[in-house]
């Protein structure tokens, strides 16, 4: 994949660059001229497949080094956390590398839409709204996870498992009332009032 992204962004620059300039401008009668291009909007996807691609040689490398610090602490607890801390903070940033570019591919699909808008400003709100619903059901998802996992590991601990419990009664009455708002939105604009 990284290959790939990498061959495609050399392709795209190498054609660009050896491109001849026009003989006469290419929107000569064309009507109203030609529309603006967003030319870095195709980009964006390459880049970002790049950066993981970065992230991820990275993560193995450092738990690589996390492995061999390990090894080398012959017994050493201080030598082994330090080796299993690497090892964990080379998982989590490549996780974080993950999850921005999927937050990146989430809204450049959002902007996408945007660029051939005849009402722009209201299209950004409409857009706005349908990312933050969309973000909100996801971090809905993740509470009622880690609520359940809390639930799981109290062990038999009353108060622990009632905090489990409360956390998912109270994101799932936030879950409600965040998609019966959106929703009511919708059928009042339909309604045309």
């Amino acid at each position: 994949m990284f290959s790939f992204a990498l061959q495609r962004l050399m392709q795209i620059l190498v054609t660009t660059a050896l491109a001849s300039p026009p003989a006469q401008d290419p929107c000569v009668g064309v009507p109203g001229g030609c529309p603006p291009v967003n030319m870095i909007l195709p980009f964006i996807p390459l880049v970002g497949s790049l950066l993981v691609g970065f992230a991820g040689g990275g993560a193995v490398l450092f738990t690589i080094i996390g492995g061999v610090q390990m090894i080398l602490s012959m017994g050493d607890d201080g030598g082994g956390n330090k080796g299993k801390m690497t090892i964990i903070y080379a998982i989590a940033g490549f996780m974080l590398a993950l999850a921005s570019q999927a937050l990146v591919t989430f809204v450049h699909t959002r902007a996408s839409v945007l660029a051939s808008a005849t009402t722009p400003h209201l299209d950004f709100m409409a857009a706005a709204v349908g990312a933050i619903l969309s973000l909100m059901n996801v971090a809905f998802v993740l509470v009622v996870m880690y609520a359940a996992f809390r639930m799981v590991l109290a062990w038999g601990k009353d108060e622990e498992f009632k905090k489990g419990l409360n956390m998912i009664l109270w994101a799932i009455i936030g879950t409600l009332v965040i998609n019966a708002a959106s929703a009511i939105v919708h059928a009042v604009l339909r309604l045309g009032l």
